[in-house]
């Protein structure tokens, strides 16, 4: 299997801004999406925000860790009531649901910063008035912003097995990378009892996996790497994020 074809849905990508979509905040900002769910974002959203000289966008809150990076210009952060001034490269971290705002701190210089959110599910509050959407619901691509969905499939082992069987999923792992709408894939122990583990797979649809993945050769394959370990059958349930807090 090549390297571009073991990442399926997970292709490359170069995203060039001035090619994309750029949405019109008002006042004299205006932002472009880069990473989104729709670009192939599997973990975080980022893109830039354009300020015209002593251009200020609105107070808000993020219901997401976000970092910000200045990359042209010079700035002012407002942080629940505490400015600072940041000047290029300077960079911002501020945790979910605290308020917060740049402005450009020139009266005749452009500035830019470089945002990361720390989920897909991100969302922006504005803080005067409660109106609040999804960030990567902004990118123009009029794609869906439903997150994945994610299979839990909880698995035991038998005793003795646990590393063997967290070998088995490591090297099952391409398998589930090189299916259609597969985007992410994550494997917990549990604390409480080491021979319970759930494998959590992010799909872009409950079809992706149930239609697609399990009547295909990499399903049997997968099965067959972890049969030796596993101690019953798996059960596996769906699920979909409806409440990201922080």
């Amino acid at each position: 299997m090549s390297p571009s074809s073991a990442r399926g849905f997970l292709q490359p990508r170069i995203l060039r801004p001035r090619q994309l979509p750029t949405n019109d905040r008002g006042a004299g900002a205006r932002t472009t999406p880069l990473v989104t769910t729709a670009r192939g974002g599997t973990t975080f959203l980022n893109g830039i925000t354009w300020f015209d000289p002593g251009a200020v966008i609105a107070h808000h809150t993020h219901n997401v860790t976000e970092s910000v990076v200045i990359v042209q210009g010079d700035a002012i952060v407002d942080i629940d009531g505490e400015r600072t001034p940041l000047s290029t490269l300077d960079t911002t971290l501020v945790p979910a649901n605290i308020p917060h705002h740049f402005e450009n701190a020139s009266a005749d210089a452009p500035m830019a910063i470089f945002w990361t959110y720390a989920s897909l599910e991100a969302t922006r509050t504005i803080a005067a008035t409660g109106e609040s959407g999804r960030i990567d619901a902004e990118d123009g691509s009029g794609a869906t912003t439903t997150g994945p969905v994610h299979e839990v499939a909880t698995i035991r082992v038998k005793p003795g097995m646990g590393p063997a069987f967290e070998r088995a999923v490591a090297a099952a792992s391409p398998l589930f990378q090189a299916a259609r709408g597969a985007r992410t894939l994550t494997l917990e122990r549990s604390d409480e009892d080491p021979l319970e583990y759930r494998l959590v797979v992010g799909w872009d649809s409950v079809e992706d996996h149930t239609e697609h993945f399990r009547t295909s050769q990499a399903f049997h394959h997968w099965r067959e790497l972890i049969a030796d370990a596993v101690d019953g059958t798996p059960r596996a349930t769906h699920f979909r994020t409806v409440l990201t807090a922080f």
